[in-house]
């Protein structure tokens, strides 16, 4: 590949912008290469220069790259920092020299209008409130190199705290909104709204928190999660904020989002109808988590003059909007359970299909993030709003070179790719857990220096993590088909002694490595990996250290059984078993391949990581839920059977049309959940809070030994996480 040897370069600049520019690029020179460029007034060869040309609004920006002189022009400073980013992307910093991995000449108007992330000042994040104002500004402008012009931050409304919070949140948002100045980019608030407050008192709230900002381009307010206003109220409120905050801010946005209160069922068509009277305030919505209805619905039903703007949840891998292989919802429950909700999760593949499959409907995005586990989706996110058809690999790359100075960047972005793949199906099948494993030791070993970047040593914790539960996995598999096989010879005791049997050194030593990388990210960049030590919020946000050791088989529940009733023994083993013309189904243990697509937007509300007491049996952590269930079966010859559903319990008296039917026959329709209850069983093998509901299928509601099983239930919907037929 043909290199460009910018070694010793000058940077030439004389107008205001461009001298900023000028100053901050020479800044990140001397962070990668250790030594500043000189910046003067002009060069003949060798420079890099900044030029302004017609100063406005536009975005757009070019390079031109003619051999060792290279023209760096926008008509405004973000532009130029942009222009910057596409230098420090192709740049490779080794042995005291600068070289270009390619020509840079580009011209770009960028994909998307709004490129943005949420970096929110919040007891709630799991990074970012240990943060000074010089971390945050760092972190800022590393998105802004790779194109961001947006970053949001929270009200402050709440006036959270937390042990690790030096500063208020008031402080913090002044310190963003002057960051927001000098790099030229738009600041967006995350503003939440009740109907508690008045008119007033609002508006009172919205003067104490933004009157004395530098800087406040766009207010988002949501509809819920949180906010509990009705719809049409909701943008009416919107829209007196906007005239109040224009006296302030006379340019300030107004995008409220499409984000429903779980309490009103016709909250979107009321805020659909509000929206449609084509309030002049309101500058465009916001489509998000726990949305009132689908995007394609909602952008058929506001008027086309308002834009889209997404709100995609980058950084949660289960119980989210996006979960890991969103399009199929199929990660396995052990990486669930030990990994949980904010693990790191570099998803950039999956992340690309979302950005393709939502792109049309939207001007851009801020996206939702709880810290920097999400750090790569980021920054591949930004480069996907910059230019929607670039390269997902060369993006990688760009990051790669950007922030991991010195390494061999082409195979650390194949490690960072591949973390994808070590999360496609059972980890005990998935040999490149281990490979990804080998690759990061064998780089940190290779490279000592990159144990002090934060970047380097969050995905070394992550190889880490997969490999322990992967090597866990495959230990405890092991360990229960030998118990299986002495329970069956009648030897409990035994069988409960192999269960027991302790790990060997080299896991116990790998365990304890994600300690030490744990204490050192803490230290590195403040995320925080448990409660007890590192001050996180909770156990789910991102506190993997707390949910890593969760089950990843049935070991800790059969050990817990046996113990508790060893008479029982093997019908804890036989659990699932069924003969060839019976039925047995699990979310968790068999996926939806098997099911088929079902209608609507579902949602699976993983159990597995609050699992700590071992009380239930893996196949069960997965819990669909939804208005609908449909699901085909085949085999069922031997005449009458029995249709077992467990169902997680969620009481609701005012259901009266919960429906259950085979082939289109019905075998219930009325108060939630019907049929009969069977306690025995649901002591004999479930959990706290689920139920074991029978239900009679006489043959002849069964064709040819076919049963196409329907659950709907319209107001509340229902939650299952498994079921049998069974014969009669």
């Amino acid at each position: 590949m043909l290199k460009y040897d910018l070694t010793d370069f000058k940077i030439v600049a004389s107008g205001e912008a461009e001298l900023k520019a000028a100053e901050i690029f020479a800044e990140e020179i001397e962070i990668r290469a250790g030594f500043k460029p000189e910046i003067c007034e002009s060069a003949d060869d060798n420079f890099v220069s900044f030029v302004v040309e017609d100063e406005s609004d536009c975005e757009n920006y070019s390079i031109e790259h003619n051999g060792d002189k290279i023209v760096i022009s926008a008509h405004r400073l973000r532009g130029l920092l942009f222009g910057c980013g596409e230098f420090i992307k192709k740049a490779e910093f080794k042995n005291g020299k600068i070289c270009l991995v390619k020509n840079i000449s580009i011209k770009r108007q960028p994909s998307m209008k709004i490129r943005g992330h949420q970096l929110s000042y919040t007891d709630m994040n799991n990074t970012v409130d240990m943060w000074d104002k010089k971390q945050y500004e760092r972190y800022i402008l590393d998105l802004v190199l790779f194109g961001m012009n947006t970053v949001e931050a929270d009200s402050g409304v709440r006036e959270e705290t937390s042990a690790l919070m030096r500063f208020s949140q008031k402080e913090m948002l002044v310190a963003m909104s002057e960051i927001c100045v000098k790099f030229d980019i738009d600041l967006s608030v995350w503003h939440e709204l009740w109907s508690k407050d008045s008119d007033e008192e609002t508006m009172a709230k919205v003067h104490k928190l933004y009157d004395d900002l530098p800087k406040l381009d766009i207010l988002f307010p949501p509809g819920g999660d949180p906010g509990d206003m009705q719809g049409e109220a909701f943008v009416q409120r919107c829209v007196k904020i906007k005239r109040e905050m224009q006296k302030i801010f006379p340019k300030i946005q107004m995008w409220p989002s499409a984000q429903a209160p779980h309490e009103y069922p016709d909250w979107g068509e009321r805020f659909v109808s509000e929206m449609a009277k084509c309030p002049e305030e309101i500058d465009g919505v916001i489509y998000g988590p726990n949305h009132a209805m689908p995007l394609d619905e909602l952008r058929r039903k506001i008027d086309s003059r308002y834009p889209f703007r997404l709100y995609p949840d980058i950084g949660h891998n289960v119980r989210c909007e996006t979960p890991v292989h969103f399009d199929r919802d199929d990660w396995h429950y052990s990486l669930a359970a030990t990994l949980s909700r904010e693990a790191v999760n570099p998803r950039p593949s999956e992340y690309r299909l979302y950005h393709r499959q939502t792109r049309q409907y939207v001007d851009g995005s801020v996206t939702y993030s709880e810290g920097v586990n999400d750090d790569l989706n980021k920054f591949v996110w930004s480069a996907m709003d910059l230019d929607c058809n670039s390269d997902l690999r060369e993006n990688v790359l760009d990051y790669c070179r950007a922030f991991f100075i010195g390494a061999d960047v082409e195979k650390l972005a194949d490690l960072l790719i591949a973390f994808e793949h070590s999360w496609n199906g059972d980890p005990v099948e998935n040999r490149n857990i281990q490979a990804n494993f080998d690759g990061f030791v064998n780089m940190a070993e290779a490279n000592p220096e990159l144990m002090k970047n934060w970047r380097f040593v969050l995905h070394l914790f992550r190889a880490y993590c997969d490999k322990l539960v992967r090597d866990r996995r495959i230990f405890e598999l092991t360990l229960i088909d030998e118990a299986k096989t002495l329970v069956y010879k009648g030897d409990t005791a035994k069988a409960l002694e192999v269960l027991k049997t302790d790990f060997c050194d080299e896991y116990k030593e790998n365990r304890k490595k994600i300690d030490e990388l744990a204490k050192l990210l803490f230290d590195l960049i403040g995320i925080q990996l448990d409660v007890e030590h590192y001050h996180g919020m909770s156990w789910e946000r991102g506190c993997t250290l707390m949910t890593i050791d969760n089950p990843v088989t049935d070991r800790r529940y059969l050990v817990d059984k046996l113990e508790k009733n060893p008479e029982n023994a093997v019908k804890y083993f036989e659990r699932n078993n069924v003969s060839h013309d019976e039925y047995y189904f699990s979310f968790a243990e068999h996926g939806f391949e098997v099911c088929g697509k079902q209608k609507g937007e579902y949602y699976m509300n993983f159990r597995g990581d609050s699992n700590f007491d071992a009380e239930m049996p893996m196949c069960m952590t997965k819990v669909y839920d939804h208005f609908n269930f449909d699901c085909s079966v085949s085999g069922l010859t031997a005449g009458d059977y029995k249709l077992r559903i467990t169902y997680k319990n969620r009481p609701n008296d005012e259901i009266e049309h919960h429906k259950v039917t085979i082939n289109g026959n019905v075998i219930h329709d009325g108060k939630q959940f019907g049929g009969v209850r069977d306690e025995e069983f649901e002591k004999l093998y479930l959990a706290d809070g689920y139920l074991s509901i029978v239900y009679d299928v006489p043959k002849e509601y069964l064709v040819n030994g076919c049963a196409t099983l329907e659950i709907t239930e319209p107001i509340d919907g229902f939650m299952i996480s498994e079921f049998w037929f069974t014969k009669a």
